[in-house]
Order: structure tokens, then C-alpha cells, then sequence
């Protein structure tokens, strides 16, 4: 038996990938990448803060056992609104008499590691997702509280008021764009150091065109990468930029998207 055979390399091996998430969030996925072999260079686009005022969260928290459903869209919105809740005294068992909607395995998850299963977790991971996961649903005089972040789409609070719905949508944290690039995602950038970039919001594309000094530097830094956007939203935010996606996931989750990498860089 020969074992002259070449053995199989991971098609991500030694690509540099510019991470966009913020910091915070990116941990788990750069390490994906990592155990690939590619190498990450970190380049958080967003800073996640809380809302300027929490009076229209803590009026909803006051009131929790009015609400019928209450529908999480990520990781982010978790994290902010029972932190929020537990600042107030307050906990899950305020939650006995409301289901629970979890966009996301990732959400779903973090919403488990609290003690909560999802009454609901929409096939597709996307506002268009949930609104078709309610269409069998009756809504007619429900509440719905749906904490978003700053600047969220209006889809979900807007179709489900059209299903007969009470919408309650507070702002539970806020998209900021960081002071600067860190130094080395700027070099990797301006030198063309870069194998592909992955977009997981509209907001880090958007933030990332502000911080390199345009959509026209912007689109010259990214003109040889590969472009990754995990999902249809973020992908016409690329587009409207003038980038070119190159990878897109079916479903609109990291994992996903590493796939979807993995299958790209396979084909060079």
C-alpha cells in the first residue's frame, strides 16, 4: 500500500480572512476559521452599547406578563435584554405565560443556557423567516414584544401589526461604529494582504466604508477578495456599495458561511 498519496489540505489553509463582527461577538467564529488554518486578521466595524434611554425596555419589562410572545433575533438582542431584566430585579420566571421566538441556532442556544426553549424557531434565520413562521399563527389582539437593535428593518414589527398584532419594538442595544481600524486590518487592507472579507450586517459594511475613508476607497481595498455576506439583506447593502458578493450562505449562519468558504477556495 502506497502512502506517497498527498494528503488532504483544508482549502482555507493559509487564507487571510478579514473578521468585521465586533469584537465580542467574534471570538467563536475566528476560531472556526483558525482551526481551518486561515489566518484572521480582526477588523470589528461595530461596538455594541446599550440604548441612550432604557425607558421604553424597562416599561415593557414592568409589564412583561402582558405580552403573548416575545421574539429574540440574536445573540446580541438576548444578552442585552435579561441583562437588562436582572438589573431590574426581575428574571425568566417573568416569562411563564409568554412564548418565546429564537431566530438562529445561535439564539436559540443562548436563550437554552438560560433555562427557556423556543415555542418557535423560524426555518429561515432572516425577518422574512419569522413573518412566514406567524402566518399559521393566530395574532389577532396578541402582544408582541420584539426588543431590536438601533436602526433594525421594520418588516417584523410592521407585518405582524398587519396580522392583527400589538407590536411593542424598544431599542435594546445600539450599533456604533469604533473611533479607528485597528492597525494591522488597516495595513492588511491598504497593502492588499487580504484573501476574502465576511460581511455579517449591513452595519459592517456600511461602518467599514466610514472607516476606510469611503465606497470609493472601499470598493479599491476589496476589488481582488472574495466578499462573504451572511444573508440577503447584507448582501444588498454590499451591493448598494458597488461590492460584488462571492459567497453567500443558504442560511444565514456563520457556520455556514465557513462552508460556504471552505467550498469557494476548494474550486481555485
Amino acid at each position: 500500500m502506497s502512502t506517497s498519496a498527498k494528503l488532504p489540505t483544508n482549502p482555507l489553509l493559509g487564507r487571510r480572512i478579514l473578521v468585521t463582527r465586533a469584537a465580542e461577538q467574534a471570538a467563536e467564529f475566528t476560531e472556526q476559521l483558525r482551526q481551518r488554518g486561515a489566518v484572521v486578521v480582526e477588523c470589528p466595524t461595530i461596538q455594541l452599547v446599550p440604548p441612550l434611554q432604557w425607558d421604553e425596555v424597562d416599561a415593557t419589562i414592568h409589564h412583561l406578563s402582558s405580552f403573548n410572545w416575545l421574539i429574540l433575533t440574536s445573540v446580541n438582542g438576548v444578552r442585552f435584554f435579561f441583562t437588562r431584566l436582572q438589573e431590574l430585579g426581575r428574571g425568566t420566571h417573568d416569562l411563564k405565560d409568554c412564548k418565546v421566538c429564537a431566530v438562529g441556532p445561535k439564539t436559540a442556544e443562548a436563550l437554552d443556557g438560560l433555562g427557556i426553549t423556543p415555542a418557535l424557531v423560524p426555518e429561515q434565520f432572516t425577518g422574512e423567516g419569522v413573518v412566514a413562521a406567524f402566518q399559521g399563527i393566530d395574532l389577532q389582539h396578541k402582544r408582541v414584544l420584539f426588543p431590536k437593535a438601533d436602526g433594525a428593518r421594520d418588516l417584523i414589527p410592521q407585518q405582524l401589526r398587519n396580522m392583527g398584532a400589538e407590536v411593542v419594538d424598544p431599542v435594546v442595544y445600539r450599533n456604533i461604529i469604533p473611533q479607528s481600524l485597528p492597525e494591522a486590518a488597516r495595513q492588511a487592507l491598504e497593502q492588499h494582504q487580504l484573501d476574502a472579507v465576511v460581511f455579517s450586517s449591513p452595519s459592517t459594511v456600511r461602518n467599514l466604508a466610514a472607516l476606510v475613508g469611503g465606497v470609493t476607497q472601499l470598493q479599491t481595498m476589496l476589488a481582488d477578495l472574495v466578499v462573504a455576506s451572511i444573508g440577503p439583506v447584507t448582501t444588498k447593502a454590499c451591493q448598494e456599495l458597488g461590492l460584488k458578493v462571492t459567497a453567500e450562505p443558504e442560511q444565514a449562519t456563520l457556520d455556514d458561511i465557513v462552508s460556504k468558504l471552505e467550498d469557494y477556495f476548494s474550486t481555485l
